[in-house]
């Protein structure tokens, strides 16, 4: 087992594979009582093409989503839930655009749990009964998204964003979707994906981590494995301009929305990392959106705005920088964060007072086993490791750094998705 050291933090990472290739992550909190175990497969929403060998197949869309929720039938008359229910402990899982996850939370009988998270993701069992069974309890999930504005407006931002990306996808898929998984493709992916080289543990929280490792162990040589062989995710190129520059769509909302994306090829930046990159971004949208802009309070104080966010995604070979706003004066809104984005300012002050508060923010994170366990997944699935230094690039940040970058955040690739109330549609 190896202790991987968080350069300026005083906390470590366990780090231990399996001898089936399971990679297990974990950090011990001797203050809490309580214990996260999140086993993950590196399986998402957007990886319905891929091939294994030289035969390349297709699944449909949603079916990350769905073998997520099959996938806690241990038997016909068992659902883990209630195994799991029975020790204390509360279980979940979750589907991302790139991965899929299983965990418990637990104060007690952690070597019980953890034979049993272990033993009902290792453990196949899918019938066709329970198949056709679970599709209408997940088109109604489907139904119930299409219901939810704020979903609504995510996707639809990202289809006026993105022309060919499987993100453009609701996690769940369409209805049509759903209808169309069948047995044979639960069994393809499962066996294509769901293999301990495939796959994680990350445990954060109270517990013994040799024990674990132990239990961990134990667990697996029980169980029978077939050769891996890793699979090649099949991904469309996608074009350099965004689908739609400009739509506006009628909601059930009270209060009008706009997303104001901007849409950056990677290759822009060459040198330097994703980790870098998206922190670079943060601190120049923080500085220049953030809640303390002298941006956003000139928009709340002449009453143009309710509210202003941001967020930052990577979407294949590109970065998405959002720009949300609550407001009644889109047209001016618009005008004025076009302005803006011209006009982006960088000065030693803010960076930092922003650079600071990152840093705090970092060390509270580890008061978290929520945050701590989150932490782990991003950097195994965005970097295939994990990060040790994020201390040291905080404090890396500087004018110079923000330079490079900020000069490649303009209008000329930009997408303006407006989302106004249904009841004040014309008929």
């Amino acid at each position: 087992m190896k202790e991987i050291e968080l350069e300026g933090l005083n906390e470590k990472i366990y780090v231990y594979t399996t001898k089936c290739g399971l990679k297990v992550y974990m950090w011990v909190n001797e203050k809490v009582t309580t214990t996260l175990m999140n086993l993950s497969v590196k399986y998402g929403s957007i990886h319905n093409k891929f091939k294994v060998g030289k035969k390349a197949y297709e699944v449909p869309n949603g079916i990350a989503h769905f073998l997520e929720h099959i996938k806690f039938n241990i038997d016909a008359n068992t659902v883990a839930h209630d195994e799991f229910y029975k020790l204390g402990a509360d279980s979940n899982a979750f589907t991302t655009f790139e991965y899929t996850s299983y965990l418990f939370y637990a104060n007690n009988h952690l070597n019980e749990c953890l034979n049993l998270l272990l033993d009902y993701v290792y453990t196949p069992y899918f019938t066709k009964k329970m198949i056709t069974k679970e599709k209408g309890i997940i088109i109604e999930e489907a139904n119930m998204s299409l219901d939810d504005p704020y979903n609504v407006m995510f996707f639809d931002n990202l289809k006026a964003v993105l022309q060919k990306s499987n993100f453009r996808n609701i996690i769940t898929g369409e209805v049509e979707d759903i209808k169309e998984i069948y047995l044979d493709d639960i069994k393809l992916v499962y066996d294509t994906f769901y293999h301990p080289k495939n796959m994680f543990l990350s445990i954060t929280g109270n517990f013994n981590p040799y024990e674990m490792i132990k239990v961990i162990e134990d667990n697996l040589a029980k169980k029978t494995f077939k050769k891996f062989v890793e699979p090649v995710i099949i991904t469309e190129q996608e074009p350099k301009k965004v689908n739609s520059e400009y739509k506006e769509e009628f909601l059930n909302i009270s209060y009008p929305q706009l997303k104001y994306s901007i849409k950056i090829p990677l290759n822009k930046f060459k040198d330097i990392d994703i980790v870098d990159l998206k922190m670079i971004i943060n601190l120049i949208l923080n500085i220049n959106f953030g809640s303390t802009s002298d941006f956003k309070e000139e928009l709340i104080d002449k009453e143009l705005i309710t509210n202003l966010s941001y967020y930052v995604d990577k979407y294949d070979e590109y970065i998405v920088i959002t720009i949300n706003v609550y407001t009644n004066y889109v047209e001016e809104v618009i005008k004025r964060i076009k302005d803006k984005i011209d006009n982006l300012v960088i000065n030693e002050n803010d960076i930092m007072r922003k650079r600071n508060a990152e840093i705090a923010t970092l060390i509270l994170n580890y008061e978290d086993i929520e945050q701590v366990n989150m932490m782990i997944q991003k950097d195994i699935i965005n970097c295939g490791k994990i990060i040790t230094d994020m201390k040291q690039r905080v404090n890396n940040l500087t004018k110079d750094n923000l330079a490079k970058v900020v000069k490649y955040i303009n209008n000329d690739n930009v997408s303006v998705s407006v989302f106004l109330a249904k009841e004040n549609q014309e008929s």
